[in-house]
Order: C-alpha cells, then sequence, then structure tokens
C-alpha cells in the first residue's frame, strides 16, 4: 500500500476554466525519491454545476480524487479537503493558480530542516488571465518565530504554502463564517494562529504563478474592506496587553492594502487617500515608509492621468519589471 506523504487540496467551484492547467501542474511535479508517487491531489467540489467528478474520471489518474459539499465557501471546502487527506502534509493550490515544477519539492523540504516547522511557504509571481507573467514576484524574507510580524503582514500566499497535518488538530482549521469573511482572507487568520506556536520555514524561490482575473473574490473592494476589518477583530479579540499593543499597526497596514486596492482595481484615488490618511491615524510610523510614499505618489497620477493614463504607467512600469525578470534569469 502506498504511504501517502502530501495531501494536495485543490477547492473548485465551477472551475473548469483554468483547472486543466492547475492540474496538470501539480501531477507534473519534479520530486525526489522521498516524494515519489507519494502524493494525492484532493479537488473539493463546493457546490458547482460542471460536472467535476465526471471530468475528473475522463482524466484517468488514481492519485486525484474528488469529494463532494454542498456550496459552503472556498474555507469549508479546504477543511473538506483537510478531514479527507491521508498525507502528513497538506498543500493548497487553488483552482485558477500553477505550482512550479519544484514546488511540492521545495516546500516539503523546509520542515526536514526543524522539526518546530509548522508550515513552509515560498515566493508567487502574478500573471495575468492568459498566464503570462506581469513581471511582479511577491517575496518574503519572514521565516523562522515570526507571528508578531504575521499580525502585520501577511507574505503567505494559499495557493504556495504547505502544513503538517497535526498543526491543524492543535490550532484549528479555516474560519468558515461566510457573514465575516465574504472575501477569503481567514487564511491569514489561520497563518497567525498557527504561526504563534510553530515557526514558518520558507523556500526563497517562487513555488506558484498567482492568476489575476475578473473572477478573483480579492477584486472586490468592499467585501474585502469588510472581511479584513473581521479578521483584525477575530485575531485581536483576546485581551492580552502585548498583542493589542499591536492592533494599530495591523488596522496601518491593511489600510495600506486597501488603498492600493482602491487605486488598481476600482480606480478610486479619492478612497485610496481616504485609506492612506486611515493607515497615518492608526500607525503615524507608516508615513515614514517608502510604500506609503509609493501609494501617494499612485493616487497623484490617477488623479492628474486619469485611469486611462495610470493605467498606462502601471503598463510602462510592469514591462520594466518583465524585463527585469527576463534578465535576472
Amino acid at each position: 500500500m502506498t504511504v501517502v506523504q502530501v495531501s494536495v487540496v485543490i477547492p473548485c467551484y465551477n472551475s473548469l476554466q483554468f483547472l486543466g492547467a492547475t492540474l496538470d501542474a501539480v501531477l507534473a511535479q519534479e520530486l525526489t525519491p522521498s516524494l515519489q508517487n507519494q502524493f494525492e491531489v484532493i479537488l473539493v467540489d463546493d457546490g458547482g454545476s460542471d460536472d467535476l467528478s465526471g471530468w475528473v474520471q475522463q482524466r484517468g489518474d488514481d492519485r486525484v480524487r474528488v469529494v463532494r459539499q454542498e456550496n459552503a465557501g472556498v474555507s469549508a471546502a479546504r477543511n473538506l479537503g483537510i478531514a479527507s487527506a491521508k498525507g502528513a502534509f497538506v498543500a493548497f493550490c487553488d483552482s485558477d493558480d500553477m505550482w512550479n515544477p519544484r514546488a511540492m519539492a521545495e516546500l516539503y523540504s523546509c520542515f526536514d530542516a526543524d522539526p518546530r516547522i509548522g508550515l513552509a511557504y515560498g515566493f508567487y509571481e502574478v500573471v495575468d488571465a492568459a498566464g503570462e507573467s506581469t513581471g511582479r514576484i511577491r517575496k518574503s524574507d519572514i521565516q523562522g518565530e515570526v507571528w508578531e510580524q504575521f499580525l502585520s503582514v501577511n507574505p503567505v500566499g494559499a495557493s504556495g504554502v504547505m502544513v503538517r497535518r497535526e498543526v491543524f488538530d492543535q490550532v484549528g482549521v479555516f474560519a468558515e463564517n461566510r457573514d465575516r469573511f465574504r472575501v477569503d482572507v481567514e487564511d491569514w487568520e489561520l497563518w497567525i494562529r498557527i504561526a504563534a506556536v510553530w515557526r514558518v520555514g520558507l523556500t526563497p524561490t517562487v513555488v506558484v504563478r498567482y492568476r489575476r482575473h475578473e473572477g478573483n473574490s480579492s477584486t472586490d473592494l468592499d467585501s474585502l474592506d469588510a472581511a479584513y476589518r473581521n479578521m483584525v477583530d477575530v485575531v485581536f479579540a483576546d485581551v492580552d496587553p502585548k498583542r493589542a499593543a499591536l492592533r494599530p499597526l495591523t488596522t496601518g497596514k491593511i489600510a495600506m492594502i486597501l488603498a492600493w486596492q482602491s487605486l488598481n482595481d476600482a480606480q478610486d484615488p479619492q478612497r485610496a487617500a481616504v485609506y492612506l490618511g486611515e493607515a497615518a491615524a492608526s500607525a503615524p510610523e507608516l508615513r515614514r515608509t517608502a510604500e506609503f510614499w509609493r501609494l501617494r505618489t499612485a493616487a497623484a497620477a490617477l488623479s492628474l492621468a486619469g485611469s486611462r493614463g495610470y493605467q498606462v504607467l502601471r503598463s510602462a512600469n510592469g514591462l520594466k519589471l518583465k524585463l527585469k525578470h527576463k534578465l535576472s534569469q
């Protein structure tokens, strides 16, 4: 009987448009002997209408199985995947993203370095709807005992992370309150819980290509605003003075995230300015950061150049990033 080391959980909801590329990338992993043929892929059908089971059956790969639930959202789907997992480690990938060829091996290797590591993650590259690089790569150097850092920044992409199975038994799984988390930021709240107890490992390489397209839940600004604020309430619900002292910085950092969303997705410089004001009021030290001034500059550019001019500037910057990325390869 084959021993499963890694269970890859992919939540799905009418996802066939991109799922083929996602699944192909997972199944084509370049693996070490210790992982070869020792992983499974769990597609969690979140009550979709696209006959996911039939599609998987046609592919005929016994490494892939489908579990189904009534529509309950991405967190509930991930949790069903965790409950169904046979592996000692559980990795996650969304149904529109694509792992790089050594993603599983790189993430898995992090746990060999330290038995106190409960979560491992890597960098992610942003691609467009067609899968073409935008030149943007999200990097981080956050690793080790990082609970306080996780309170003010989330470097972990939900499609490029692996967790020890036993961690969920200790700290719990993803929050499923859809009224409080209308957009899936509840992964950040879980990472904070994990980091409070376990160390975090990092592989300093791109492990996943994150696809930006109109269907992304993270592009809904009003829902994102509400979800982030609810997350802050959940994270700081206890009365621990040390944690409470960090709330203003977390609130300010989230306001800056929402300011970027206001500019890049909503094309609303006035709303971005409101968020910038909130960030400065909540955590005045943020005014001295380079990101704060980049945001002010971007908001001014959108106000002066308008939506079309701002997109031209973004496109030019994207081309510069693509060229820089190509030259670094």
